[in-house]
Order: C-alpha cells, then sequence, then structure tokens
C-alpha cells in the first residue's frame, strides 16, 4: 500500500513537479501489476524445461519409459509452480511495504506445515531404513516421493519463513479486534502443541529402539499433521478475505499457481501409480494425494472471493 500512501501524498500536495511524480508512482505500480501475469506461464515453462532437462544429468529416479518421462516433466512443472506461488506475495510485500491483507496465521499454519512435509519427504527419499519399512509395509513397492518432492517442501517451508519475516518487518495491520485475538492465541496454542508432541514422538522412536514407534510410523503421522493442516491454514485467510470484503493484499497469482501446482502434482502421482500397477502409492503418499486435492479446493474458494464476491472494480479507491 505504500505506492498508494505516496501517491495520495502527492495528489494532495499539488504542483507541477509533485503532478510529474504522481504520473511516475502510479507507471511503476501499473508496471509492477502487469509483470506479475508472468509468474504462471513463466512457471509453467520453466518446469517442463527443467523437468526436460534434468533426466540428462543422470537422475537414477526417472526412466527411460515415455511414462516415466512424463512423469518427470509433470513432477517438476508442479515443483515449479508450487515454489514459484509463493514469490508473488513476496514481491508485492516488498514492493507495497505493506502486509495489510494477508492472514499472519495462515502463514504460521503454512511453516510449521511443509516442516513437517519436507521431513516426511527427506525420510522417505534419503533414509535407507525408513525406506526399508516402507517396502515391508508394502509389499516390496518403492515411495513415490521424487526428489523434486524434497526440495519443494525445503523451499516452501524456507519462503514461507521469509514471509513471516516480512511481517515482522512491515507490520501494519492496524488495531486487532477480540476475535482476531482469539484466534491468534488458538492459532499459536496449537501449533506449540504440534511441535512438542513431534519432539516427544522423536526422542521414543529413538530411546526405544523403534519397538514402540517406528520411524515410518512417525513419519506418517507428521504427515498426517501436514494434511489436518493444511484443511486448517486457509481458513484464516479465507476469514480476513470475508472480513475486509476485499482481497487487496492478498495476491491471486500465488493462489492461481497453488491450483496449477496442486492439479500436476495429483496428475503425477496418479500416472506413477497407473504406470506401475500398484495404487498403494497413492495411499502410500497420502500427504501428497490429499495436499494437492485440499489446495485445489480452496483456491477455488479465493478465487470465487477475488473474481466473484470482492473484485477491484467494486472497490473504487482499494
Amino acid at each position: 500500500m505504500a505506492n498508494a500512501r505516496q501517491l495520495q501524498s502527492v495528489l494532495v500536495s499539488g504542483g507541477t513537479g509533485n503532478a510529474q511524480l504522481g504520473t511516475t508512482v502510479r507507471r511503476k505500480a501499473a508496471c509492477g501489476e502487469r509483470s506479475e501475469h508472468f509468474w504462471v506461464p513463466g512457471a509453467f515453462v520453466l518446469g517442463i524445461i527443467v523437468g526436460l532437462i534434468v533426466p540428462l544429468f543422470g537422475d537414477q529416479s526417472v526412466g527411460d519409459s515415455p511414462g516415466e518421462r512424463v512423469s518427470s516433466v509433470l513432477g517438476w512443472t508442479y515443483f515449479c509452480m508450487w515454489s514459484c506461488s509463493f514469490y508473488p506475495q513476496i514481491v508485492r510485500n516488498f514492493r507495497e511495504r505493506s502486509v495489510v491483507g494477508l492472514s499472519i496465521e495462515y502463514q504460521l499454519l503454512n511453516f510449521v506445515a511443509f516442516g513437517c512435509y519436507f521431513i516426511f519427504n527427506a525420510a522417505l527419499f534419503w533414509d535407507p531404513t525408513v525406506q526399508k519399512e516402507y517396502e515391508d509395509a508394502n509389499h516390496g513397492s518403492k515411495s513415490a516421493v521424487k526428489l523434486n518432492d524434497v526440495f519443494f517442501s525445503a523451499h516452501a517451508m524456507a519462503l514461507t519463513g521469509v514471509t513471516l519475516v516480512q511481517i515482522c518487518i512491515y507490520y501494519d495491520y492496524g488495531e486487532v479486534d477480540r476475535s482476531d485475538k482469539i484466534l491468534g492465541y488458538f492459532v499459536w496454542a496449537a501449533l506449540s502443541a504440534v511441535v512438542v508432541a513431534a519432539v516427544v514422538l522423536a526422542v521414543l522412536a529413538s530411546v526405544s529402539a523403534e519397538q514402540t514407534l517406528d520411524w515410518l510410523s512417525y513419519i506418517y503421522v507428521l504427515s498426517y499433521v501436514k494434511v489436518v493442516i493444511s484443511v486448517c491454514k486457509y481458513c484464516p485467510q479465507v476469514r480476513m478475505n470475508y472480513k475486509r470484503q476485499s482481497t487487496v493484499g492478498w495476491s491471486i497469482h500465488n493462489v492461481l499457481l497453488d491450483w496449477s501446482g496442486g492439479s500436476l502434482s495429483v496428475a503425477q502421482l496418479c500416472l506413477d501409480a497407473w504406470q506401475s500397477h500398484d495404487w498403494s502409492q497413492v495411499t502410500g503418499d497420502p500427504a501428497k494425494f490429499l495436499l494437492g486435492n485440499v489446495s485445489m479446493f480452496f483456491d477455488i474458494i479465493f478465487m470465487v472471493q477475488h473474481y466473484c464476491f470482492y473484485p477491484r472494480k467494486k472497490r473504487p479507491g482499494a
């Protein structure tokens, strides 16, 4: 909102020089908004290029069959689209020097959720013990987790952390009402309980030498936590948009990229299961399957809010 405040001060001040400055501010704002339209097609093209190039550098997880090559392209395209979905909001926050319209609770839930998702993916992709336990539990089938899944979850957690830092730097929410305070306290308490429980269970699995809880069960618990948080995490942002009767400050390109990434993620998982004639790959990776579907469901809600319920043209001066 910094551009808007700067423009308002310019117009109030008057004068030829100020008028020229006002025109410059408007042009910069318009240029920034136009550049946002390149996020979706740019991420899509980048994903296809990466998906075609990675196998050439000896990625052992990609086979030579056409189906496996298509799966690789789908995987890296969803990785690029989901990963790029964090940047429009970060860029907008930096450009406007404001975080108005962005739910703090949503970002906190996102950070913990992606932390759980990263541990799940990293363990299944790199840890031989967890891989062996997975194969034993799924009749010898290997996990469907790929390198792009690990990179995505790590990248998502890091960028969510950047957004939280921006909230601390640009904090300009104004007065917080009682209901918002209650929601904030509840989210903090719930996330604190999740973190403490995760640490306790990890210690239990380690100390008991997996007699009480094995590591595969542990990371499955984390994956379910990720799914539950994913169901809940969008609600604060939906609520904020409803209370403000506006989506200004909340990047719709974040939503469009998220929806595209979710659809490609589910498509890759189903393609891998169909090719191997082993649909346990879907049930064996519940976090990825449910994450994609849940994100698409809420993204549709955000699109309806942005384009139908609270379109910018109905909010003069927004």
